[in-house]
């Protein structure tokens, strides 16, 4: 009989205890405390294509400036200042390989870079 009686006591108390909380969140909600927990969603204004999302993120070896090319990886001031120069030099790049034609550009920092270039 101590069981139950003890159970009806736990029982009473967690009852009493969601009432409160209860009555504690109409008030919050009520009270115009509601702004602070309002939850919004947007609509997208356009989609975007994965592959355009994709090349938003690279850089353009033909058309990026000295600056933007030494925040990639491996690439620091002097290195992108050659990249600048050789495409001044000789052109467009052809293609993403051809990036090694640049004086202190390897296989190696190619492969570092690779997915984050590209040419137009």
């Amino acid at each position: 009989m101590h069981r139950q009686s003890e159970r009806k006591e736990r029982l009473g108390e967690g009852l009493l205890l969601a009432a409160v909380l209860g009555l504690a969140l109409l008030l919050v909600l009520g009270s115009g405390w509601n702004r602070l927990l309002r939850v919004e969603t947007v609509a997208p204004v356009h989609s975007v294509a994965v592959e355009e999302l994709r090349r938003a993120e690279m850089v353009n070896l033909n058309s990026a400036a000295a600056e933007e090319l030494a925040t990639l990886p491996g690439i620091g001031g002097v290195l992108a200042g050659r990249i600048v120069g050789y495409r001044e030099e000789h052109g467009a790049f052809a293609s993403v390989e051809a990036l090694k034609n640049v004086p202190g550009i390897g296989e190696g920092k190619l492969s570092a870079i690779r997915a984050l270039v590209f040419v137009d």
